[in-house]
């Protein structure tokens, strides 16, 4: 049976809209043909089999076999670093963070005040970040030093270079059995050029055009072949100017919330005093002493915006500014440089010797906003008297108890980019092997060994706690004369209600400086064999694969911010090394011309923390061709992930979140209250957290099947299912699950009335991680600290559908069209955290942010001689409302690129992201700034870029 066809066909449908034609699966088995081996041409006879030339095999991901074509029982997606460049997109997280399988809601650069702005990820069929294997030409990329979230571990692609990507893979479904720990939700695998001729400058600027994220990018790529050896090299330099919510009209303050009235303002509470006793005594709790006139004072900050306002849930009057929340970020501003070097050489015809780096260093700036740049009494010392301020009640004496509220100004008229943080990050990726035949036989080897290492420095002005205190509140006076238990202070309110200086600021802080490391190491042998035998449908191949490896996490936080000598500031911290071994093996048998079976198995041994732990996973796959142009295809395979480093060797840790106190607006306003009224929906409380060397793997199990459907060379169409099932998963236990549980068990029933024994298992620990000041008297039962640590919960689960469907059509003298069109649906995505708990359906289920059931994207393509254009669209699906009253969206989004090539070196590019310049989707249930979902969405707005390139000779 001829599968020319079918084969090419594949290739095409592998991809995303944009057309691979077999001509590109070509230029790829040419750019891997260093790393290929041998394989004898498949014909319909043995005769002809044994007879046939031998054909250059290509890595395929997903496989330890090469294979003279790309199609398994496996189905990938795979992008070009052309079609990345055509379809609008500057970076290859940009293009990742678009793929319709990427439904998940991630963190980044617009999470202010997370632990890994400077990082981007993504979220594949809507799991875990971590669940996913990055590769680079096929080799492991070593974790971000930093925790996503705090508490995991994960990769970071932000700093992937555009200039060294020849394309990307996309296998979907669990791994384990080919590449070991963390391919559960798939793999994506970035293929570096391996063979460039000649040298090439790119040339691209541009910006976005409602203001700020200017970026300047300069590549250089070349090559030379000489008899017995290749090298290729490349360098890239960008640099990008940062966006700020202020800079984007639609959320540049708190007056653009959902439901505001016309006319009507919502300032923040930049500068405010509460009077903590204001139900006792009959009171006001929000108050400014010298009202107007000490407002005026501070007038002139946040854009000589603040003023005296009355707050809106009748709490009494503060001075604040609606515009104080847009002084953030949302993209990052950053300086990159990024180096490679791929060299080979033939020691004999059989021998050869490889070796290649990639090394990046970014300096990146962002500002984390004024809801993390303050100073408050209550954060470090608790309530407080203060002497000298009175509310107007003899009850409490002659002062009153108070907790504080300053903002930091961070405009031009305060302290600026003063407390920006800056983070240098330093990595590289290394590999140095031999390849070849074993003299003249079938027998190929490759041996290598491989290191990807991470290196962050942090850097920030902060301010130091007893200085900033002593500041506003001069040394302690005592002790209050109501219950001689609180610190008395005499508030500086000439302070308070004035502007702080950058001077003040540099004499109130201090530098805070951290260096983290991660590194991931391997030596690897595998042996294969693409003619081990001859079966009815072509030669078996098999493949075996010897490793083993070390790898380290390093995140030595300043001691001084565990100590709690920074105001308001903490971090993670922790250190750990664990080896692994593993071995492998492969085996590929055409069993008919029609019906090839391959099957893989994977052992993994880890040794860590005094303990040793070993898994098993394996996986089995069928082609089946039952006429030229149809493939249906099926696997089934097992994964697991080894708990992540942090998860092993975090130490005790501290953070900062703010929290409802359901307990507390249960109690004043019943179980059914409204989180926008209730007075403690926003508490900021201290959490801990730390690592469980207790914690096992994590396992799970993948089912996909689909087809592929080719009648001729110029369309395909493709489907393909997927179900994944996880156990004994590892989370850090919800801190809003754990405020939702204490309220349960101290009040003694759920919200819709179910009881709650107070003295079960799970009361029992939920009142235990909850820490309160006074938990038998509701009245003052304010919340001290939280802790949450790692668990191994029980189950999720998630199944859906990808599909795609490509067309060419030459069109004569109109020209020469692609169209393509890519989708995912995510059929149902549950989980339930322990046996016994109903199970949640995270489509529907009362979390934020939510993740995407449809994402779609099409694409057409138009050439005709030297002019080329492509349009790209991208839809994402609704999602559920904040309150689970409707839902929110879909969004559409467009981008475009023309190119002309003016001539056989030189050609000119305009390409705009988000043409239309379409915002999120507003949820009018979720009132809190800046009123979109920034873990699903960008803020960024239209941005246009032009492009020259040169090849230079």
């Amino acid at each position: 049976m001829h599968r020319k066809l079918l084969a090419g066909a594949i290739c095409a449908s592998l991809s995303l809209p944009l057309w691979a034609s077999s001509a590109h699966a070509q230029n790829q088995a040419d750019s891997q043909a260093d790393q290929a081996t041998t394989q004898a041409s498949q014909q319909d006879t043995k005769a002809d089999k044994k007879e046939a030339t031998k054909l250059q095999g290509i890595q395929v991901t997903g496989s330890l076999l090469p294979r003279a074509q790309i199609e398994t029982a496996t189905p990938t997606i795979q992008i070009t670093a052309e079609q990345i460049t055509k379809q609008g997109f500057t970076t290859v997280a940009e293009a990742l963070q678009a793929l319709p399988q990427a439904t998940g809601s991630v963190q980044g650069a617009q999470f202010s005040g997370g632990f890994t702005q400077g990082a981007q990820t993504i979220s594949l069929l809507g799991l875990d970040p971590g669940f996913t294997l990055f590769l680079i030409d096929g080799k492991p990329m070593a974790d971000y030093p930093l925790l996503y979230n705090g508490s995991g571990n994960f990769v970071d692609i932000a700093t992937i270079p555009m200039a060294m990507v020849d394309h990307i893979d996309i296998v979907p479904g669990n791994q384990s059995a080919i590449y070991g720990s963390s391919a559960i939700a798939g793999v994506v695998n970035i293929i570096l050029k391996q063979h460039v001729e000649g040298v090439t400058m790119n040339l691209r600027g541009g910006g976005f055009s409602e203001g700020g994220g200017g970026s300047q990018r300069f590549q250089l790529t070349g090559g030379h072949d000489w008899e017995k050896a290749k090298l290729t090299y490349s360098v890239e330099l960008r640099n990008q100017r940062p966006i700020y919510r202020y800079q984007r009209r639609w959320f540049d303050s708190n007056n653009d919330r959902p439901g505001l009235p016309a006319g009507a303002s919502r300032p923040a509470l930049d500068y405010l005093l509460q009077d903590l006793f204001h139900s006792q005594i009959g009171t006001d709790r929000f108050f400014v002493p010298g009202g107007q006139a000490s407002c005026d004072r501070v007038a002139s900050g946040f854009g000589n915006t603040t003023v005296y306002a009355t707050d809106a849930a009748g709490r009494g009057h503060f001075c604040g500014s609606p515009n104080s929340p847009a002084y953030s970020t949302i993209m990052n501003g950053s300086k990159a440089g990024t180096g490679y070097l791929n060299f080979s050489y033939d020691i004999t015809p059989n021998t050869q010797f490889y070796a290649n780096a990639l090394y990046n260093v970014t300096k990146s700036d962002y500002y984390v906003g004024s809801n993390y740049t303050w100073w408050g009494s209550g954060v470090d010392l608790g309530p407080i008297y203060a002497n000298n301020v009175d509310n107007g009640s003899a009850l409490d004496g002659p002062g009153t108890f108070v907790s504080t509220q300053y903002t930091i100004d961070s405009s031009a008229a305060g302290i600026g980019n003063l407390a920006n943080e800056k983070d240098l990050n330093r990595s590289y990726v290394a590999n140095m092997g031999f390849r070849g035949t074993f003299g003249d036989s079938d027998w190929g080897y490759d041996a290598y060994y491989h290191r990807s290492d991470n290196v962050i420095t942090t850097r920030q002005l902060h301010l130091v706690a007893n200085k900033v205190d002593n500041y506003f509140l001069g040394d302690q006076v005592g002790w209050d004369p109501v219950f001689n238990a609180y610190p008395a202070y005499n508030l500086n309110l000439d302070r308070f209600y004035s502007l702080m200086s950058p001077a003040t600021y540099r004499s109130l802080s201090e530098q805070i400086r951290t260096r983290s490391h991660t590194y991931t190491q391997e030596v690897t042998g595998t042996v294969t064999n693409t003619n081990l035998f001859d079966l009815p449908g072509g030669s078996a191949g098999l493949a075996v694969l010897l490793q083993y490896g070390d790898q380290k996490w390093e995140n030595p936080t300043d001691q001084r911010l565990i100590d709690g000598y920074f105001w308001g500031l903490t971090g993670t911290q922790g250190t750990g090394k664990r080896d692994r071994y593993a071995a492998a093996t492969e085996l590929s048998l055409p069993i008919t011309s029609w019906l090839t079976a391959s099957t893989s198995l994977r052992y993994d041994t880890y040794k860590a923390a005094g303990r040793t732990d070993s898994k098993v996973t394996y996986k089995a796959g069928l082609e089946l061709r039952p006429i030229d142009t149809l493939l249906i295809r099926g696997t089934y395979a097992t994964a697991f992930r080894a708990p992540d480093m942090a998860g092993l060797f975090q130490g005790e840790s501290g953070f900062y979140t703010n929290v409802v106190d359901y307990y507390r607006c249960r109690l004043a306003n019943g179980d059914n209250f409204d989180v926008d009224t209730c007075s403690y929906n926003n508490e900021q409380v201290f959490g801990t957290q730390a690592g469980n060397k207790d914690l096992k793997n994590i396992t799970a199990k993948s089912l996909t099947g689909g087809i592929v459907w080719s009648p001729s060379d110029k369309f395909n169409i493709h489907a393909d299912y997927y179900r994944i099932t996880i156990s004994d998963e590892v989370s850090q236990r919800s801190i809003n699950g754990i405020m939702s549980l204490e309220a349960d068990c101290r009040i003694g029933h759920t919200v819709g009335g179910s009881p709650v024994d107070i003295n079960s298992p799970r009361c029992v620990e939920a009142l235990a991680l909850v820490d309160r000041n006074n938990p038998s008297n509701p009245l003052q039962s304010g919340i001290n600290s939280v802790h949450t640590y790692p668990i191994n919960i029980s189950n999720e689960r998630v199944t859906g559908i990808t599909a795609g469907a490509q067309y060419r059509w030459d069109a004569g003298q109109a020209g020469d069209f692609t169209f393509g069109a890519d989708y995912n649906v995510t059929l149902d995505h549950t989980y339930r955290q322990y046996p016994g708990d109903p199970t949640l359906d995270l489509l529907t289920y009362r979390t934020f942010p939510r993740e995407f059931k449809h994402r779609e994207s099409a694409t057409i393509n138009w050439s005709k001689g030297p002019l080329s254009a492509t349009l790209y669209g991208l839809r994402e699906g609704p999602t559920m409302n904040f309150k689970q009253t409707g839902t929110v969206g879909p969004r559409i989004t467009y981008n475009a690129s023309v190119a002309l090539q003016v001539n056989d070196e030189v050609k000119v590019s305009l390409i705009s992201n988000n043409l239309l310049n379409k915002r999120p989707p507003r949820d009018s249930t979720y009132t809190s700034y800046p009123y979109y979902d920034g873990f699903n969405y960008n803020g960024y707005g239209r941005s246009i870029f032009a492009e020259l390139e040169w090849k230079m000779f």
